[in-house]
């Protein structure tokens, strides 16, 4: 049985006929589903709770963007559950590193009714309140206080809405004093910018750490050592095809288990996570989903 979980408001509100082109595709094939279409984030994660502990659910589809990805994973992760997304939100990020994001929805139906899933890692995040899951990058210092900043903007939308953020930020912020510990290595350093990727990209397609890979088993590493204001203003443009990996004063770094410590906020897949010490890991193969390569 289908679970299909929609964002009514996402991306221009464009999920709505999605779900309802696709729930009528599942009417043709005589396939059984249930829509949840709540208000609110925290009345879908109820809603959705409910149903996957009392359902009989192989597939969870969501429509929408990373956020909404976000609320399902905690719920999906290390299930024998198939998760899908139909990419409807301003970013997408987790669509795209799975190579749906230019899918249609009738071959998107095509590929979640007929073709064999795969396992992908998923990364954790643990703190002393809590433990969140996510699937694409964890940040902290820069674009952490840029991702809180454009939550708040109706608009722009996608890019536009991170780069306004990136600008009315950049004044304010100073370098933040890190403590890091990847596997049992410690690292003591001043950053602008760090990053753990489990996926490449954030905030509608920048590459932020374009080597990683949802498969391999490992996190990635990105610590943006500090420069002028000037220089992080020419460096970001470059983020968006993974070129500012090749600047000096950028470290990346691999690791399975990430220990970080300073006086900053954490976010992941967009979204608050917790304010530092946080542990982030590595969760191999936790995640049943389609890629498309």
């Amino acid at each position: 049985m289908w679970l299909l979980v929609v964002n009514k408001k996402a991306g221009k509100r464009k999920a709505l006929p999605l779900v309802r082109h696709f729930s009528t595709l599942l009417q043709q094939t005589g396939q059984e589903f249930y829509i949840i279409n709540e208000d609110s984030a925290k009345a879908t994660d109820s809603v959705l709770q409910s149903h996957l502990s009392t359902g009989n659910y192989s597939k969870v589809i969501a429509f929408g963007g990373d956020g909404l990805v976000n609320l399902c994973i905690q719920h999906i992760v290390k299930t024998n559950i198939a998760f899908g997304v139909v990419a409807a939100g301003t970013g997408n990020d987790f669509s795209r590193t799975l190579g749906l994001h230019k899918k249609n929805v009738i071959d998107l139906f095509q590929i979640f009714s007929d073709s064999s899933t795969d396992t992908i890692d998923v990364g954790r995040v643990s703190s002393d309140l809590h433990s969140h899951f996510y699937v694409q990058v964890l940040s902290t210092g820069f674009d952490a206080k840029v991702n809180s900043l454009a939550n708040k903007f109706k608009w722009p939308k996608g890019r536009l809405k991170y780069t306004l953020a990136m600008l009315l930020t950049l004044n304010r912020f100073k370098p933040i004093e890190y403590e890091l510990n990847i596997d049992n290595e410690i690292i003591s350093r001043k950053a602008m910018l760090l990053s753990v990727a489990n996926g490449y990209c954030y905030g509608g397609g920048m590459k932020i750490s374009p080597n990683a890979v949802n498969s391999d088993g490992q996190l990635d590493v990105l610590v943006v050592n500090p420069v002028s204001k000037i220089k992080l203003l020419t460096l970001f443009p470059k983020i968006f095809t993974g070129a500012h990996i090749y600047h000096p004063k950028v470290s990346t770094m691999r690791g399975k288990e990430i220990s970080i410590s300073a006086q900053a906020d954490s976010y992941a897949d967009g979204e608050f996570v917790s304010t530092l010490p946080i542990t982030v890991s590595v969760l191999p193969k936790a995640l049943n989903t389609w890629v498309v390569t």
